[in-house]
């Protein structure tokens, strides 16, 4: 069955995130190899880093020329998120075309701005050689976005329909039979509206 929620599960951010983590990469990279291939190819690395906690590890798929890179606490905190933003620095060097999937509430974000919206979770995209970046801000009632993957010139884009990848994702891990939708979500403490409209979506089903 689906998440009761129309985008990123607020819920899945607790216990259950380093199986979110670890899983997500795959149906992505399943929904990107056809329209990739004959000229590229999407590869799945795990990138572990030296870290106290369980969460220590980064997915990244590196499709030939576009990075994406799946956020985890340890990408959000130092110092890993030095560690996180040097690779993204190293990469851009490199022209290589950057997507940034960070569906995590809490830590900080490894692209800060003054004039970037807050929100929930943020979807970045950061093109080789550009000096700014395209940035879905979302929030708890939005949908996840189809985002585009830049390849070489002259190829155009192709989709990413992340949505459907964690959809896919939700429903083959079952996560609805581990979560308790009548508790509140694990921290960071959702905001006094964030509540009211958590608490109005569930309720049908709570």
């Amino acid at each position: 069955m689906p998440s009761p929620f129309p985008g990123m599960d607020p819920y899945l951010e607790g216990y259950l995130w380093p199986d979110v983590h670890h899983r997500l990469a795959t149906p992505i990279s399943d929904q990107l190899m056809p329209m990739l291939r004959p000229r590229y190819v999407a590869r799945i690395e795990i990138q572990v880093i030296q870290d106290a906690t369980s969460e220590a590890d980064i997915g990244i798929m590196y499709p030939d020329v576009t990075s994406i890179a799946i956020l985890s606490p340890v990408n959000k905190r130092e110092p890993g998120l030095s560690t996180y933003r040097e690779k993204r620095r190293q990469l851009h060097a490199a022209e290589v075309h950057i997507l940034e999937i960070d569906l995590l509430r809490r830590g900080q974000r490894p692209l800060a701005y003054p004039r970037i919206p807050p929100s929930a979770y943020r979807i970045t995209l950061i093109r080789a050689a550009a000096r700014c970046a395209d940035i879905w801000s979302l929030h708890l009632q939005d949908a996840l976005p189809i985002v585009p993957i830049p390849l070489r010139t002259p190829d155009a884009d192709i989709p990413l329909d992340l949505a459907t990848a964690f959809t896919t994702i939700y429903d083959r891990a079952a996560y609805d039979l581990s979560l308790n939708y009548a508790e509140l979500p694990p921290p960071p403490p959702l905001s006094a509206e964030e509540q009211v409209w958590v608490r109005q979506f569930l309720s049908p089903s709570a």
